[in-house]
């Protein structure tokens, strides 16, 4: 996997975060000369089936998941890749997605 996937992966991990504590709209990273969001990373990160997260990676993923995400942490739990750690992680972004529109709304 090359180097600058692992890095712009750790990236959207980090956005990520940040957009569920600070809320607003999510940032886009930076790759290859190119502006790409979230689910853009992850995407390129589920063609890496077979490759292993690396711990540092693993952790900050399972910082993200909290009680409610079991079928989430049976996952990361069982296939420790950085192809299952994107689908996780974009379960995650569609969810603050919905949540998002669902707190516009009632402001509406």
């Amino acid at each position: 996997m090359p180097k600058d996937v692992r890095k712009a992966f750790l990236e959207v991990i980090s956005l990520f975060d940040d957009w569920k504590l600070l809320g607003g709209p999510a940032r886009a990273v930076s790759f290859r000369k190119l502006q790409v969001s979230l689910s853009g990373v992850c995407d390129l990160v589920q063609s890496y089936r077979n490759e292993p997260l690396s711990e540092n990676v693993h952790d900050q993923l399972w910082y993200l998941l909290d009680d409610r995400r079991t079928d989430l942490i049976v996952q990361l739990t069982n296939d420790p890749s950085y192809a299952t750690g994107a689908r996780c992680l974009e379960q995650l972004i569609q969810d603050q997605r919905a949540e998002d529109k669902r707190r516009q709304e009632r402001a509406a």
